[in-house]
């Protein structure tokens, strides 16, 4: 289990690394996860078995997948998703999903108050708000050069989030249990 949860973690930081630095994630690191994690769950004893392993990766592909629909995310994403919910399974994967969401968004938050465009945000979404009480629906998309209109590498939430989930699993794993006892 460690030894996945190893090459989870590397390819994760190999992603992020892509991700932030030329805003594309290479397809040979969903494909290396997505056959680590089937291979895993299906052959392993530990495994979760190949039946949940498949429905984390079609729950991380739909969850993901209307964010690249309506453009707010790149397809890497998706597919970097999709395979990290072979590995985890669905529960996993939705666990990663919500955590991903909290992390990007603290993340977009801080982005925006540092590059001092928040009174423009509120400002859009104000009008929004009162557009909707008044029965129009009219969303400002931001300019090009405001920081809401950034598209922000996701893999690096991602890959906190996924950090987040897999590390109580990691510390309650048998290698950590002989660890500890081996110390005592």
């Amino acid at each position: 289990m460690l030894i996945i949860y190893s090459i989870l973690a590397a390819c994760l930081l190999i992603a992020s690394v892509y991700d932030a630095t030329i805003k594309k994630i290479p397809n040979w690191i969903s494909l290396l996860i997505i056959v680590t994690g089937l291979s895993w769950n299906y052959f392993s004893v530990e495994g979760l078995g190949l039946k949940d392993s498949g429905a984390g990766l079609v729950a991380g592909l739909l969850l993901m997948l209307p964010g690249y629909i309506f453009a707010s995310m790149g397809a890497g994403d998706v597919k970097l998703m999709a395979a990290i919910g072979s590995v985890l399974g669905f529960n996993g994967v939705l666990d990663v999903v919500l955590y991903s969401y909290m992390v990007i968004f603290v993340i977009a938050i801080v982005f925006i108050i540092v590059k001092g465009d928040l009174v423009k945000l509120l400002r859009r979404y104000k009008a929004l708000v009162y557009g909707l009480f008044a029965g129009i629906v009219s969303y400002q998309k931001p300019d090009n050069l405001e920081a809401a209109g950034y598209r922000m590498p996701l893999a690096p939430a991602i890959a906190v989030a996924t950090f987040y989930v897999l590390f109580p699993k990691i510390c309650n794993s048998e290698f950590m249990a002989n660890l500890c006892h081996f110390q005592s």
